[in-house]
Protein backbone atom coordinates (compact mmCIF):
# COMPACT_ATOMS: atom_id res chain seq x y z
CA UNK A 1 0.00 0.00 0.00
CA UNK A 2 3.15 2.11 0.66
CA UNK A 3 4.45 1.98 -2.96
CA UNK A 4 0.93 2.47 -4.34
CA UNK A 5 0.54 5.71 -2.33
CA UNK A 6 3.97 7.01 -3.42
CA UNK A 7 3.09 5.85 -7.46
CA UNK A 8 0.22 8.05 -7.13
CA UNK A 9 1.95 11.17 -5.30
CA UNK A 10 4.66 11.15 -8.22
CA UNK A 11 1.61 10.91 -10.79
CA UNK A 12 0.02 13.53 -9.37
CA UNK A 13 2.75 15.78 -8.60
CA UNK A 14 3.43 15.16 -12.71
CA UNK A 15 -0.17 16.11 -13.30
CA UNK A 16 -0.22 19.14 -11.67
CA UNK A 17 3.22 20.65 -13.00
CA UNK A 18 1.64 19.39 -16.26
CA UNK A 19 -1.54 21.45 -15.51
CA UNK A 20 0.51 24.71 -15.15
CA UNK A 21 2.73 24.52 -17.95
CA UNK A 22 -0.74 23.78 -20.12
CA UNK A 23 -1.68 26.87 -18.54
CA UNK A 24 1.20 29.22 -19.33
CA UNK A 25 1.23 27.88 -22.91
CA UNK A 26 -2.99 28.56 -23.33
CA UNK A 27 -2.29 31.60 -22.02
CA UNK A 28 0.61 32.59 -24.81
CA UNK A 29 -1.12 30.77 -27.10
CA UNK A 30 -5.28 30.34 -27.24
CA UNK A 31 -4.85 27.44 -28.64
CA UNK A 32 -8.43 25.67 -28.95
CA UNK A 33 -6.90 22.22 -28.94
CA UNK A 34 -5.06 23.22 -25.90
CA UNK A 35 -7.82 24.34 -24.15
CA UNK A 36 -9.32 20.72 -24.33
CA UNK A 37 -6.35 18.85 -23.26
CA UNK A 38 -5.92 20.85 -20.50
CA UNK A 39 -9.47 20.43 -19.61
CA UNK A 40 -9.31 16.28 -19.71
CA UNK A 41 -5.88 16.57 -17.87
CA UNK A 42 -7.18 18.64 -14.87
CA UNK A 43 -10.03 15.90 -14.50
CA UNK A 44 -7.22 13.37 -14.28
CA UNK A 45 -5.50 15.56 -11.78
CA UNK A 46 -8.48 15.63 -9.66
CA UNK A 47 -9.06 11.87 -9.55
CA UNK A 48 -5.59 11.08 -9.27
CA UNK A 49 -5.12 13.53 -6.81
CA UNK A 50 -8.29 12.64 -4.66
CA UNK A 51 -6.94 8.79 -4.81
CA UNK A 52 -3.75 9.83 -3.43
CA UNK A 53 -5.59 11.57 -0.50
CA UNK A 54 -7.80 9.14 0.32
CA UNK A 55 -5.20 6.27 0.42
CA UNK A 56 -2.95 8.45 2.00
CA UNK A 57 -5.80 8.91 4.66
CA UNK A 58 -6.01 5.46 5.22
CA UNK A 59 -2.12 4.58 5.30
CA UNK A 60 -2.34 7.01 8.29
CA UNK A 61 -5.20 5.76 10.48
CA UNK A 62 -4.00 1.88 9.89
CA UNK A 63 -0.43 3.13 11.24
CA UNK A 64 -2.43 4.76 14.23
CA UNK A 65 -4.48 1.33 14.73
CA UNK A 66 -1.09 -0.64 14.83
CA UNK A 67 0.27 1.73 17.53
CA UNK A 68 -0.95 1.30 21.73
CA UNK A 69 -2.56 4.23 22.73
Amino acid sequence: MKLLSMILGFLAAALILAQLTMGQLIASSHDPKMIKMHQHTGYLTVVVSLAYILLSLVTIASLSKKRPA
